[in-house]
């Protein structure tokens, strides 16, 4: 029980931290699943979009999150994200335990966050998808949730969270796919993601 006050306080704090900076609107969070293993996959502009993402569901849910290891060098982002359940990896070499963390979550029916381009994206072209969400969701059954951050993180400026309907990768468990046909489907993540504001 004191455990989940704590993160239901957390939660609140970063509730509230994001609500005094920006000015954030959230779309389509009654399609935020209530239930199951889901891969919540945002595109990546700013570090703030960590918190903005614990931030929607209303915070019904837990969500854990992949993020890079550099994160962690800075002591206040390493408090604030580790008590946000971010936990860290290593884009540069074979991260087992970080591999092991995420492929542990979904089976148990958690929500964990991957941003598919695995840095953030600060140009005109998006920069293209990694193979790892489409990897997750083929070893274990995990829908996908889009999400589409739109703005600039400036004091009380605008941002629009545009958040889609899960969506299955149509990737079977137990089956061998080559690395191209894992970073060709995490491509159709990213087709989603950009096509979200026509939804809405």
């Amino acid at each position: 029980m004191k455990h989940k006050l704590f993160k239901r306080a957390i939660w609140l704090i970063a509730k509230a931290f994001i609500n005094i900076m920006y000015n954030i609107e959230y779309l389509g969070e009654k399609d935020f699943p209530k239930t199951g293993a889901h891969i919540i996959c945002p595109n990546h502009i700013h570090t703030m979009d960590i918190p903005v993402v614990a931030c929607f569901g209303k915070g019904k849910r837990w969500t854990y999150f992949m993020a890079k290891k550099e994160f962690f060098d800075n002591w206040f982002l390493n408090w604030f994200f580790s008590r946000l359940s971010v936990y860290p990896v290593d884009r540069e070499n074979a991260d087992i335990v970080s591999f092991r963390k995420t492929t542990r979550y979904l089976k148990d029916g958690q929500l964990v966050v991957i941003f598919p381009q695995g840095t953030r994206d600060t140009g005109d072209v998006p920069l293209p998808a990694k193979k790892g969400p489409a990897m997750f969701a083929a070893m274990t059954g995990a829908k996908i949730v889009p999400v589409l951050i739109k703005g600039e993180f400036k004091f009380r400026s605008k941002i629009k969270v545009y958040i889609g309907k899960p969506f299955d990768l149509g990737m079977k468990q137990k089956t061998k796919y080559t690395k191209q046909e894992y970073y060709d489907k995490s491509q159709e993540i990213m087709k989603v993601i950009y096509s979200l504001p026509e939804v809405y």
